[in-house]
């Protein structure tokens, strides 16, 4: 890792130690498995870059500004050097293609997964005092407050559902930390919550208390306007959990017809979904061995041959 300056982790590391320290090493392969590699890449290792996401290029204004910055520095850089990329999805695989011209015979998908057996026993144990209090039944978000996430009109979808509701409603749980969201919205939730009681915040958050909020969830909620593939939905499906999600190319990859899809236009139609979900009994069910990530490690292993077998 260095010594000095360069023993610190993170950007300092990524961008020039690491690079630096190639040489050393009898390497095979690079592989950028945050869609990037460092900017003083002068190594003649081939590279396979996993990419997630181009939010860079579709929502810049939902990113902090530095990070944007600092990703519009080595994103097209990256790409223009690998030899071969993976994406998370097919739609990612499908922007990627599309944004940067590049060569569709050298791209590919794999996709992350969710450890069934691990997820059911950590919603085997115990949790904390806090999810154990929560009233049930209860709706579910997981993710960092950040505005491509949209609280803003999952708020208003749930406010819509009060209003259509009587006092036995179920309460809304929010489980992630507060990000860069606008301070505006951030004060609107914190009046809603100390007003009307039926919404609940949760920061750090473990795997126990996750895995028993995903268990025992009455429907869980995700509106983001553009995810790269969509952990939270995929965990929450793992648990059998009935979803009602924004309608976006990736979160129909994971879904497929086993669950409800909405545009994020009008929150009376969220609310009414909500209500009518509460009442069905129908529990969905999908191919999660498709999503396992023994399958993503032997697709990723199979390019890494294929990469390898190519450059000689």
């Amino acid at each position: 890792m260095g010594t000095g300056f360069l023993s610190k982790k993170g950007a300092t590391y990524f961008n020039i130690n690491l690079p630096l320290s190639l040489s050393k090493y009898n390497l095979d392969l690079f592989w950028g498995s945050q869609q990037v590699i460092p900017p003083l890449f002068f190594s003649k290792l081939p590279i396979v870059l996993t990419y997630c996401d181009l939010v860079l290029y579709k929502y810049p204004e939902t990113m902090r500004m530095l990070a944007a910055v600092q990703q519009r520095l080595v994103q097209g850089y990256s790409v223009k050097k690998a030899d071969f990329i993976l994406s998370i999805s097919e739609q990612t695989r499908i922007d990627l293609i599309s944004h940067f011209h590049y060569p569709e015979n050298k791209t590919g998908v794999a996709y992350p997964g969710v450890d069934i057996k691990e997820a059911v026993n950590f919603s085997l144990k115990t949790p904390s005092d806090r999810v154990q209090k929560l009233k049930k039944p209860y709706l579910l978000s997981v993710s960092t407050i950040e505005p491509r996430k949209n609280y803003p009109f999952l708020l208003e979808a749930f406010k819509a559902y009060r209003k259509l509701t009587a006092d036995n409603r179920s309460n809304w749980v929010i489980a992630g930390r507060v990000g860069w969201e606008k301070e505006s919205f951030l004060s609107e939730l914190k009046k809603e919550i100390e007003e009307h009681n039926d919404i609940i915040l949760l920061d750090n958050i473990n795997d126990i208390d996750l895995h028993n909020l995903y268990k025992n969830c009455e429907i869980f909620l995700f509106a983001s306007v553009y995810e790269g593939f969509g952990i939270p939905l995929l965990e929450a499906l793992a648990h059998k959990r009935k979803c009602i999600v924004s309608d976006i190319p990736t979160f129909r990859e994971i879904g497929k017809d086993k669950i409800s899809y909405l545009k994020t236009e009008d929150a009376t139609v969220w609310a009414k979904e909500i209500i009518a979900l509460e009442k069905s009994n129908i529990i969905p069910s999908i191919d999660l061995d498709f999503f396992s990530w023994e399958n993503s490690a032997r697709i990723t292993k199979e390019i890494f041959d294929n990469v390898l077998k190519n450059k000689k």
